[in-house]
């Protein structure tokens, strides 16, 4: 936990009191005193600091001092097959962390089915996930995360064919243009928005629906890449191709 990460509706005046997992996180981990400073945003809002006031039991209280505006989330949107449940809550951290504006969960063809029904698909549990992100990544912008158990359903209502496309990018380790190509190409219009597959990839017929809605086809690397590795790959090459 690199930040502090607060909801607006738990600041009273200038101060805050904590009693969860981020009170034993600065007692246990970070072992803070009294008088120490840390690090604090408000979820949506200012990033600065927090004095420690008083630890005491399982409680950390804070007095907040001023915020500075924080930075724009990363204008990208993430469209992701759903993954194993045993790598979902990390996948869903690693983007959020990133501060991506938006995480779509979209069923695929390779996708087990079971995984649709997993309790970890739960809302309560997803935004947990990207809470978590947000704070390793030191963002006060939580990514929301939402599920679609229909593959088409969700293309047809976000991406129809033949609607105004800015940067839409489909990861496809095979026959596809390198990412910077594509990104270098497209038209500065609205968020980038990228599509990566299961852990098996999409299917052709996938590919070949992406790419009649505007997505251009691309590869981030020569190796095929576990999803988590993907996400984090293709994020940070997005990053640093906006600096450019």
């Amino acid at each position: 936990m690199n930040l502090v990460l607060v909801d607006d509706h738990e600041v009273v005046g200038d101060r805050v009191a904590l009693a969860d997992r981020r009170a034993a996180h600065l007692r246990e981990v970070v072992g803070v005193a009294v008088g120490q400073r840390v690090r604090v945003g408000i979820v949506g809002g200012g990033l600065g600091a927090a004095e420690v006031t008083a630890v005491d039991g399982d409680r950390v209280e804070l007095a907040l001092g001023p915020l500075a505006p924080a930075p724009a989330p990363m204008p990208v949107v993430l469209v992701l097959a759903v993954p194993r449940p045993k790598v979902l809550a990390r996948t869903i951290e690693i983007a959020a962390a990133y501060g991506v504006l938006g995480i779509e969960l979209v069923n695929a063809w390779r996708v087990d089915k079971a995984y649709l029904g997993s309790p970890r698909l739960a809302p309560g549990e997803l935004a947990a996930c990207a809470r978590l992100g947000a704070e390793q990544g030191v963002t006060t912008h939580v990514a929301p995360v939402r599920v679609h158990p229909r593959f088409m359903g969700y293309l047809d209502a976000h991406h129809p064919v033949g609607a105004e496309a800015g940067c839409r990018l489909c990861l496809h380790p095979r026959d596809a243009a390198p990412i910077e190509r594509a990104v270098t190409a497209a038209p500065a219009v609205g968020p980038t928005v990228v599509a990566i597959g299961p852990e098996r990839g999409w299917i052709e017929r996938e590919v070949e629906t992406f790419a009649a809605r505007g997505f251009a086809i691309v590869t981030i690397a020569a190796p095929i890449l576990r999803v988590e590795a993907a996400v984090s790959g293709a994020l940070a090459q997005l990053a640093l191709l906006a600096r450019r």
